[in-house]
Parts: structure tokens; sequence; C-alpha cells
């Protein structure tokens, strides 16, 4: 059984998704707790590293809007058990595990996410666009839709799997107490 949890929805493309996507935005740097939303310094990343706020976020996914799909949400956690608790550590996993998925379809996505350590059970929240740019021939460069099927899901897990793996096998192990 897979150790990585994936939980993922999408939205549809209309005249409404550039309003869900602030929302959303907004709440991947938001805490819900008790019933209400407090705003938190989270830091936003992507693909190529950090993200400069909220609306940087904001223009790349409303670029990546797809023609039936605007936005994928999903929520990543390699399980509490993976030794992956530290912010950067679970923000490298999230971009091995999206390239490899990336890879899989042929195509460079665009995303952005958010690392949530508020419940015992460390886990990245990602919005990934709705299209992306094909990676290889024929149409290599030109956009494409993303479409996640069930069988990528559980690539997502065999991926997450794997790539938890190989980043705790680097992490200097805490010294033995006694």
């Amino acid at each position: 059984m897979s150790a990585t949890y994936i939980e993922g929805r999408y939205v549809q493309a209309g005249p409404w998704a550039a309003r869900r996507i602030q929302r959303q935005v907004q709440h991947l740097t938001a805490d819900y707790r008790a019933g209400e939303r407090r705003e938190v310094a989270r830091r936003l990343c992507g693909p190529d590293g950090e993200i400069a706020g909220q609306a940087a976020a904001r223009a790349l996914l409303l670029a990546a809007i797809g023609p039936a799909v605007a936005f994928h949400r999903l929520i990543l956690s390699p399980g509490a058990r993976s030794g992956l608790w530290r912010r950067d550590d679970l923000e490298e996993w999230t971009r091995l595990v999206l390239a490899d998925l990336g890879r899989d379809l042929g195509l460079r996505l665009t995303w952005v996410a958010a690392v949530h350590g508020n419940t015992e059970n460390p886990h990245v929240h990602v919005l990934v666009g709705g299209s992306g740019e094909k990676t290889h021939w024929p149409g290599k460069g030109r956009i494409a839709a993303v479409e996640l099927r069930r069988g990528h899901y559980r690539l997502l897990q065999e991926r997450g799997d794997a790539r938890a793996v190989e980043i705790a096998g680097r992490l200097t192990p805490w010294p033995a107490v006694g």
C-alpha cells in the first residue's frame, strides 16, 4: 500500500475561472482552524522555485487555463512516516513528483504550491494549470490540455513513494538520544 496520499479535483474553465483561481491562491496562504480563516506567511513555490506572492501565482495560473479545465486542485502528502517534515524537503519532493507527472503527460506543467504544516501529516496544496506546453514531437512547444486520469493519480502515488525514499536517504538522521 502506498504511503503517499493524493487527493484531486478539477475546476472547469468558464467566465468565473479567474475568480476561482484568485480564491484558491488565497486558500494556499491561509490557515483554517476552528472554522476561522487566518492569513499566514506561507511561501508559494512552482516548478522553477519560489513565487513572489499571490499576484504572481494568479498570473501564472491565468495564463494556463485550458479549454475545458481551468485548473486542477491537488493535495499531496508523502505520509507522516516518510521523514519529510521540513518545508524545503516537501517543496523538493513536490517538484520531483510533478516533474515525473509532466514527463508522463509529455507536458511542461504550470503549477503553484504551498506547504501546509497545520496538521499531524505534512502536506502540500497544489494548483496545476489546465494547459501545458508539449515537450516533445509532434507538436513540441504547442499548448495542450492537462487531463489527469485515474492512472495519473496512481503514478503520483508510486513516484511520490519513490521520491520520498530518495530524499529521506539524503537527510541527516536525528542524533540518538541517551
